[in-house]
């Protein structure tokens, strides 16, 4: 393997990799349909993803809501749902005791309407149910209770532990069945964890078969399916608990026992029953499964579940099919068969792409078979996801038709998607030079931003739909619209890797480091410096454009120098601050030696890293070395673009980050290594002019020592040159080095002069044949 080293890393992370670095593939998956359908909040673990779940860090509470409404009917309509929840699901079970032990209540839980009812002489039952239920809460954890710093715990005689001596009285005694009922279930709830199975079934059986009008009743039957032997019953009592509340959707999946469908289905009571396990199963699923949306259409066509699938295959073909084209990765954040990946990447791209069209279309073609047999919001919904596979499939007037049939009277999130859509079309079929194509795109975007403050998915939607929006804006030739696009996407990917989280020198320029001439970069300053910027054009600059307008006069002189225009990267960089090179970058730690003496020709201990370098004077020593044009000013030229070159000291003149290794990925911009050859006629790597610099002044010297000089160079040239694009033993065999005649010269003509004497090496003499 070739070494590898890269200052981009070291600037940006204070971290050093080996062979590159990268983020998770769910970090990278592209992902533009989000339309979403009331109901959808209690599936959001199921979402696509790269992960086994979909990362969220918020959970449904509609099952606590519905829990504090069943208190509130039972005990008036004057509480506060609000305060039975504080009570029930906020309040510690040790504050809550001590209160009562205390007689403070009423003043702890000041204006607490829950409290004032339960202190009612009328609702002391329910009282002494609430704390029971907390003594209970506060029994099942002993060890890490450390709230009261140990003024009120165990060892206090003000504290008592719940009475768990005589379950079944404590349910018998109670004469409300409201009460009868939750103390069976706390019961049932304890017995699960004591790992009483028996108990929970029975307890189950006795109190909750007859009564099911309680939230109480489908977490009672999570606990008793969990109890059970058989797993295809199993499996069919943790559907009928996901079809009847939310807070148990993630537990129910992660308990499911899969590939049980048929043993599972044969239980099912009805057709609903049957959609419910057939999504249950499809939930997970991360290969094509058109089959499943199919079978669960004719089940229950207006089903929260059949929408919901619907959108998982539409972020499916979203990762195959965009993930490899507008990222670096080059394949999809979910992989079958990897290895096969491998061995003939073109051939395995190109059949998967295939493939993947294919799937498309049969499920576009089934979306549109069905929609007009459904109706509402589902219709609204389904004719979404047809526009977006359309813009997939590249058939933008179809996608535009399909988006124009969106109601406005559709769902908030609806009515996003559309906007991304319309923002699609525009990116296709509109002159993207346009101001007022450019201020309508900033307003679709707009919408999308609007929403991300209810919902942070949604940066992965303005991540995948500005990288998007960055390659359509650079095939019309605006790359620096498209720069600052990439830019705005990186930012918007949850900050997992964005190095513009912390935005520094690179992170300014690295996009038009790649891309950009410097026609580019004139225009790139000119909106930096632009007055009455357009609100799109506000918006592209808000946090990518550069606050220093000299990063961006570097680049240009860069980039100058990298096509060998002297004279204006000359005039760039003297437009420049003398002292830039020693405040910004890392600048003068790697432009801190003589760029005219040649590097590899140095010792370690020879080397002086006190040069105080300016861009502005090298340049100008090169056009007045070139002008001289002598055997001399041509060794001094041959030795400055050595040096800058990636062997040399002074590389950072060319590039922004060093890699000796041709097939590192930089995550964020991707492979470099295909334009550094083209730095300078291939003297990056090739060392062409360098050589073409040694041979000038060897073929105008008089002076021997000179010509050892150049004979050296240019076989050292020629070596390094030849091994620039060898990567493997195999290509070595086949393609050996051979040293030239410069070599031989140097060991024969020129061995009496003091450069032979220097440098003189028994490995150099190896290479003549």
């Amino acid at each position: 393997m070739r070494v590898f080293s890269s200052l981009l890393l070291v600037l940006c992370f204070q971290v050093s990799f080996a062979c590159g670095w990268s983020v998770s593939p769910e970090t990278s998956r592209l992902a533009l349909f989000k339309a979403q359908r009331e109901g959808f909040f209690r599936l959001t673990p199921f979402y696509y993803s790269a992960d086994y779940y979909y990362s969220t860090n918020t959970i449904s509470a509609v099952d606590q809501e519905l829990n504090c409404l069943e208190w509130k009917k039972k005990l008036g309509n004057a509480i506060d749902t609000k305060d039975v929840h504080t009570i029930l699901y906020e309040t510690d079970g040790e504050l809550f005791e001590t209160a009562f032990e205390n007689k403070t209540l009423k003043t702890t839980f000041e204006k607490n309407t829950f409290i004032e009812a339960l202190l009612l002489s009328k609702n002391k039952a329910f009282l002494n149910y609430i704390l029971f239920a907390k003594r209970l809460e506060y029994n099942s954890n002993t060890d890490v209770k450390w709230e009261s710093w140990n003024q009120i715990g165990y060892n206090s005689k003000d504290h008592q532990l719940a009475d768990i001596g005589d379950f079944e009285k404590k349910i018998k005694t109670a004469k409300d069945a409201f009460l009868k009922q939750r103390y069976a279930f706390l019961i049932l709830r304890y017995s699960f964890y004591a790992q009483n199975k028996n108990e929970v079934i029975r307890l189950y059986d006795t109190y909750f078969t007859e009564n099911k009008n309680t939230i109480l009743e489908p977490w009672a039957l999570y606990y008793k399916a969990l109890c059970i032997e058989n797993f295809s019953l199993q499996n069919y009592l943790l559907s009928k608990v996901f079809a009847t509340c939310e807070e148990k959707s993630f537990a129910v999946l992660q308990h499911y026992n899969w590939k049980l469908t048929q043993e599972t289905l044969a239980l099912a009571q009805n057709d609903e029953e049957r959609s419910v396990i057939l999504a249950i199963e499809s939930f997970r699923n991360p290969a094509p499964d058109l089959k499943t949306i199919e079978e669960v259409y004719k089940l229950s066509p207006n089903s929260i579940n059949l929408s919901f699938l619907i959108g998982r295959e539409v972020n499916k073909l979203e990762d195959w099919i965009f993930t490899p084209q507008y990222t670096n990765s080059g394949s999809p954040s979910v992989v079958f068969d990897g290895v096969d990946w491998y061995e003939n990447y073109a051939k395995a791209k190109e059949e998967n792409f295939n493939k993947d069209i294919l799937h498309l279309r049969a499920l576009e073609y089934f979306l549109i078979s069905i929609r007009e047999q459904t109706s509402g919001e589902q219709k609204e919904y389904i004719t979404a996801a047809i526009a977006q596979l359309c813009f997939m499939d590249d058939d933008i007037d179809l996608g535009k038709k399909y988006t124009n049939m969106i109601s406005d009277k559709a769902n908030a999130f609806i009515q996003m998607q559309k906007n991304i859509q319309l923002a699609l079309v525009s990116l296709k079929q509109d002159d993207l030079k346009s101001g007022k194509v450019q201020n309508q795109l900033f307003k679709y975007f707009d919408s999308v931003e609007n929403l991300v403050e209810t919902d942070y998915g949604l940066f992965k939607n303005l991540y995948s739909l500005y990288r998007i929006a960055s390659d359509d804006f650079a095939k019309q030739g605006d790359r620096v619209t498209a720069g600052l696009l990439a830019m705005k996407s990186d930012l918007k990917n949850e900050g997992e890797y964005s190095v513009y989280n912390n935005p520094y020198f690179y992170s300014y320029i690295g996009y038009f480091d790649r891309t950009a001439t410097v026609e580019d970069v004139d225009r790139l300053m000119a909106l930096q410096q632009k007055k009455d910027k357009t609100s799109f054009e506000k918006y592209i600059c808000s946090g990518t454009i550069a606050p220093n307008i000299n990063y961006y006069k570097d680049l240009k002189g860069t980039i100058a120098f990298r096509t060998n225009n002297l004279e204006l990267a000359y005039e760039t960089f003297s437009s420049m601050p003398k002292d830039f090179w020693e405040k910004n970058y890392a600048f003068k730690d790697y432009l801190n030696e003589n760029p005219f003496t040649p590097k590899i020709l140095q010792k370690d201990k020879e080397r002086k890293f006190d040069y105080h370098f300016n861009k502005a004077d090298f340049i100008a020593k090169l056009i007045e070395l070139k002008k001289q044009n002598t055997a001399t000013s041509n060794l001094q030229l041959a030795h400055a673009y050595f040096n800058v070159s990636y062997l040399g000291n002074s590389w950072m003149m060319v590039a922004y980050d060093w890699t000796s290794g041709e097939s590192y990925v930089d995550y964020v911009y991707g492979d470099n290594s295909e334009n550094e050859k083209t730095y300078q006629k291939g003297n990056y790597y090739n060392l062409t002019m360098a050589k073409m610099y040694y041979e000038k002044a060897l073929k105008m010297s008089k002076n021997n020592n000179e010509k050892a000089l150049a004979s050296l160079m240019i076989f050292e040239c020629n070596y390094y040159g030849h091994y620039a694009n060898i990567v493997s033993a195999e290509e070595e065999e086949k393609n050996p080095f051979k040293a030239g005649q410069e070599l031989v010269n140097f060991y024969s003509v020129y061995k009496t002069t003091p450069t032979f004497k220097k440098y003189n090496c028994p490995l150099l003499k190896a290479f003549i044949n």
